[in-house]
């Protein structure tokens, strides 16, 4: 990736650089300001007339992180053995998070990196007041995801082009068709392409989340069904996109090491406008809702282990300990860090921009494998395995019906 960032995806910032690394990551904030913004609002920063060439190919991650069924100090089973000894804790610091490296997943490894280091994410689970639990790979993913696709698009508005997906259940794309001109000039082609490249991206995670619930395994012979739709994914997935996006639109992705950094100060500044609680608070916020979202009783890769799921893909409300609703006790009360915390943040996914839907000019496309066609995968039209995000919302309303048959009618709801 680095060969391919550099100067070049300098000039597409629209920062200065002497080298083919620029090292100011260390000195990157995340103004308050920025993220309100990134979380509410759409931007409006002029790129001044970049032209595709000045958009550098930047590749797209290969491989997602490991992390993280929903839980606390989770137990293992191997075709349905116990495993004596292992117990996942899931919880990580909000303080000591590590430090973001694009295109960090399983297989994934620079060893080029001045910071000499191989892997120093810390990923895991956050209880935050506003936001409820916080996946960090999830956010992480989903931001890597939305700066590729935002290159990729900005560089082909004008002609139209394909981004080729790495698989997840089928073969994926991202198909864009030509956007005119007049509207390229009139509304700026990064804005054009961060907006396309956050609801692509977006609608991406939406399929991880289907995928995975008829069978699809980045890590084969372990089932992620336990994970499909669980609690903290789908508002996990927009706040990292959210975050890349309005650090594209902030110029400060001069190089791969200073999105890196960059990513580090937006997911520190995020967490404190969501009010992330201490490990021992998330952990204490989580064992909570035993027994309502979550079961401690089983193992994984159980997927009844997670008991309640939420199915929204447009209005994100996060779910948060006191709104959970045990039978007979009525709603649970917050921790006592939250008490005083502003309202529950709530995130939209735009369907489109300046009032142009993405699907005239978007389209995801999956052509779905054997194994989800085998898992019972409800193909939407007769004798093809084309799918596309039009077809989510009926694939997800029958999800929603097979999990309502194992936990209630209940179980889209906290």
């Amino acid at each position: 990736m680095r060969a391919a960032l550099g100067c070049a995806i300098a000039v597409t910032w629209l920062l200065a650089c002497a080298h083919d690394r620029w090292h100011v990551g260390r000195r990157v904030r995340a103004r308050d300001a920025d993220i309100a913004a990134a979380l509410g609002d759409t931007t409006s920063q002029a790129s001044l007339g970049l032209e595709p060439a000045d958009i550098p190919n930047i590749a797209f991650p290969q491989a997602l992180r490991p992390c993280c069924a929903f839980g606390v100090d989770l137990k293992v089973e191997i075709h349905r053995v116990p495993i004596p000894g292992v117990e996942l804790t899931n919880i990580v610091d909000p303080d000591d998070l590590g430090r973001h490296r694009y295109n960090n997943g399983y297989i994934s490894m620079r060893t080029d990196d001045p910071r000499g280091i191989v892997d120093d994410e810390r990923n895991g689970l956050v209880y935050t007041c506003r936001g409820g639990f916080i996946d960090l790979a999830h956010v992480r993913d989903n931001a890597d995801n939305t700066i590729a696709v935002a290159a990729a698009l900005a560089r082909g508005l004008e002609t139209g082009t394909t981004v080729s997906v790495p698989p997840q259940g089928g073969t994926t794309r991202i198909r864009l068709r030509p956007v005119p001109a007049d509207a390229i000039r009139r509304h700026d082609r990064m804005q054009l392409a961060v907006a396309g490249a956050e609801w692509a991206a977006f609608q991406l995670s939406v399929w991880h989340e289907i995928a995975t619930w008829y069978g699809y395994a980045a890590v084969p012979q372990w089932p992620e069904k336990i994970s499909a739709f669980s609690p903290e994914d789908l508002y996990s997935n927009q706040l990292g996109v959210r975050i890349a996006g309005a650090i594209v639109l902030a110029k400060q992705a001069a190089s791969d090491l200073e999105y890196d950094f960059s990513m580090d100060a937006w997911i520190a500044g995020t967490l404190r406008r969501l009010v992330a609680v201490p490990p021992a608070e998330s952990g204490a916020a989580m064992r909570a809702v035993d027994g309502l979202w979550w079961d401690s009783t089983k193992r994984i890769p159980d997927w009844t282990l997670v008991r309640r799921r939420p199915f929204e893909t447009v209005i994100l409300r996060p779910w948060r300990i006191e709104d959970a609703s045990p039978r007979a006790r009525g709603p649970g009360a917050p921790l006592a860090a939250c008490r005083d915390a502003e309202a529950p943040l709530v995130l939209q996914v735009f369907d489109g921009f300046a009032g142009v839907p993405f699907r005239q000019y978007l389209t995801v496309e999956i052509d779905v494998d054997d194994t989800l066609v085998q898992a019972g995968f409800p193909l939407p039209h007769r004798g093809g395995r084309l799918v596309t995000q039009e077809d989510f919302p009926m694939i997800i309303e029958t999800i929603r019906a097979e999990n309502a048959r194992v936990f209630g009618a209940g179980a889209d709801a906290p």
